[in-house]
């Protein structure tokens, strides 16, 4: 596969992403709960990007926003407030707050 061209590479893609939607394919992920609240900074930081738009980030948020309801089962308010603020442009580092 290393001396696939991109443009193969990307054809070869499409074909297996088609494939698989086609068969109606899902993907299940295990997380603890530190696991998700790794992923969900990850996508609150790449949600800050300018030229992070589009699809790919409109599912990743929605992927986010399952979790967070996930967390609502377990009564614990401060991870939720934590996620929450996390989307808040104010709670920013450049902005001088950071948890400590």
């Amino acid at each position: 596969m290393e001396n696939i061209t991109d443009k193969e590479l990307l054809r070869g893609f499409t074909r297996e992403i088609t494939q698989l939607a086609q068969q109606d394919v899902t993907i299940r992920l295990s997380l603890t709960p530190e696991q998700a609240m790794a992923l969900i900074a990850s996508v609150q930081l790449a949600s800050r990007h300018p030229f992070y738009t589009g699809p790919s980030r409109l599912v990743a948020r929605r992927i986010v926003d399952r979790m967070q309801s996930a967390f609502g089962h377990y009564g614990v308010p401060h991870i939720i407030e934590i996620i929450r603020r996390g989307w808040l442009e104010k709670y920013d580092e450049s902005q001088g707050w950071a948890l400590e």
